[in-house]
């Protein structure tokens, strides 16, 4: 056991407890930072659950700490209250002293949980199945890690048998105030001011003589001021103990864990946190100072060709790499959304025009769930070029759920890419190209979408969703080549563009089935 702590030393040290209390939440914070994935899904691996525990042990010695200061002056206050007529000062004394040995056994429980917790070697699978431990097994269990942490002594003053122990001492007497009989009620003080009560009342006193009295008023004023003064000192010198106590085994447990509490450490901690959570957000890089003044001319004439062709066209929007200012000339398209308020249609349809990909929703599909991808594409990577912005209140948060999201039609899209090879055995090599590189760069998204549910990220960018496949995956390298190339060029043969959709079948039904798996988990677990 350290040295004891003098008035002078606790002074000094007195932020030990609140410097445990922030190293165990930035700990924690710090775990955070590690897996942005789980973050970025509200799930919680069962690492950072452990250290959680730790902070909210932390903190629930804290409020256990201020009520049983908050008690210590109600103590104090029992001799001057104002009381109702059938209450005596005595009573409400014994009341506040069993609520102060009530909160003296709390703080046991969290002081030890605490410390057996953070001294585990195997985590515990959930929080219900952590060691409700006896300071006697702690002791036992663990007193090598105790003691080389420097707080075995200091954990052995909450063992209530313990007769040098003034914290054990009051353990002792919460057992038998709430188990047993209660001291507190037959403390010789508190009995001669239930005597004097007696004694002062009208017809009582009458019958005394001047001396009785006398006697009595001299009984109740020393009974009163023993009584009151001992509980109020007495309350005070556990409290002190008791701070003194957690004062030493948090400068310890700080110590030995080496716990983040640095003004560098615990600023890095924040910035990274920081950096991560806005990392979830998904940010629109698109701009109509980015569309090159022709195109601008050509956009607003096709508006208008758009809503001629349309009845009550009522939005608009431009979505792809024109907005973003990475539009290539003969090798980009224009991708258009359209959204008409009407009953007479249902759904969405699309059709393609040279350079031009429209797709046309009714009001009521595009807000629709079924929607929710175009939605987003439209909210992350498009312009309104006309009418009601229906995608303002979209939220996308990048991670597993918004990579299904953007990609779990894509074995339904490469059906219809098998469907349209079989349907067209006379299709042209510019069908085909265009066909082709659309699919690529679907393949490419894809691939995208698998790096950003491991490790959340967004990007509207072709040329930097590459860059991050290939940084998380050097491995597919070779296989981002060939489908930059396809996405560039495109193959115009109509065997070519078969092998390239059951090629890349396999890899696709893999990763989206283990990515559907870890939603389901996720849905699992978030529901308990």
């Amino acid at each position: 056991m350290s040295k004891k702590i003098t008035n002078t030393e606790l002074e000094s040290i007195k932020n030990n407890y609140d410097k445990l209390k922030a190293g165990c939440l930035f700990r924690s914070l710090n775990k955070e930072n590690r897996e942005p994935e789980n973050i970025a899904v509200g799930q919680v691996s069962k690492e950072l659950r452990f250290l959680q525990r730790h902070s909210e042990y932390a903190n629930e010695i804290e409020r256990v700490l201020k009520e049983l200061r908050i008690t210590v002056e109600f103590i104090k206050e029992c001799q001057t209250r104002e009381l109702p007529t059938d209450i005596t000062r005595q009573e409400l004394l014994v009341y506040y002293q069993g609520i102060f040995l009530t909160l003296v056994h709390q703080m046991k429980d969290k002081v030890i949980l605490l410390v057996n917790l953070m001294t585990e070697v195997d985590i515990p699978e959930k929080p219900s199945k952590e060691n409700n431990i006896s300071v006697f097994k702690l002791l036992q269990k663990k007193e090598g890690p105790l003691t080389s942490i420097g707080i075995y002594e200091d954990v052995g003053q909450w063992e209530q048998n313990n007769e040098s122990s003034k914290i054990a001492f009051v353990l002792r007497k919460r057992t038998y105030h709430h188990h047993r009989i209660s001291g507190l009620r037959y403390d010789k003080d508190y009995q001669n001011l239930g005597l004097t009560d007696i004694a002062s009342q009208p017809s009582f006193r009458d019958q005394l003589t001047d001396y009785g009295k006398e006697q009595m008023d001299k009984l109740r004023k020393e009974s009163t001021e023993s009584l009151f003064s001992n509980a109020s000192s007495k309350a005070e010198d556990i409290l002190k103990e008791i701070e003194e106590n957690i004062e030493q085994i948090s400068s310890a447990l700080v110590d030995f864990f080496k716990l983040p509490i640095t003004n560098e450490q615990v600023a890095k901690i924040v910035n990274d946190h920081s950096k991560m959570l806005s990392s979830f957000n998904v940010t629109n890089r698109c701009s109509f100072d980015k569309i090159p003044e022709p195109h601008n001319i050509f956009l607003d004439a096709t508006v208008k060709k758009l809503q001629k062709e349309y009845k009550n066209v009522v939005a608009v929007y431009l979505v792809g790499s024109l907005a973003r200012g990475e539009y290539e000339e003969g090798y980009s398209d224009i991708n258009i959304y359209i959204i008409l308020d009407v009953d007479d249609e249902q759904g969405q349809a699309s059709r393609e025009e040279n350079f031009f990909n429209i797709r046309v929703f009714t009001k009521t599909n595009f807000l629709s769930s079924s929607s929710k991808k175009y939605r987003i594409i439209a909210k992350a990577d498009g312009l309104l070029l006309f009418g009601e912005d229906f995608v303002k209140d979209e939220k996308p948060k990048v991670g597993l759920f918004l990579a299904l999201t953007l990609n779990e039609d894509i074995l339904e899209i490469m059906d219809q890419s098998i469907k349209w090879i079989s349907d067209n055995p006379g299709a042209t090599v510019q069908e085909i190209s265009k066909k082709s590189k659309q699919l690529a760069k679907r393949f490419i998204n894809f691939i995208y979408g698998v790096v950003m549910s491991n490790k959340p990220q967004y990007t509207s960018s072709k040329a930097e969703r590459v860059e991050r496949i290939i940084e998380m995956y050097p491995e597919n390298k070779k296989m981002l080549d060939i489908l930059t190339k396809v996405d560039r060029n495109g193959v115009g043969e109509q065997e070519s563009f078969r092998n390239m959709v059951e090629g890349f079948r396999p890899n696709v039904e893999r990763n989206l089935k283990r990515m559907q798996e870890i939603r389901k988990q996720i849905i699992k677990q978030n529901s308990k």
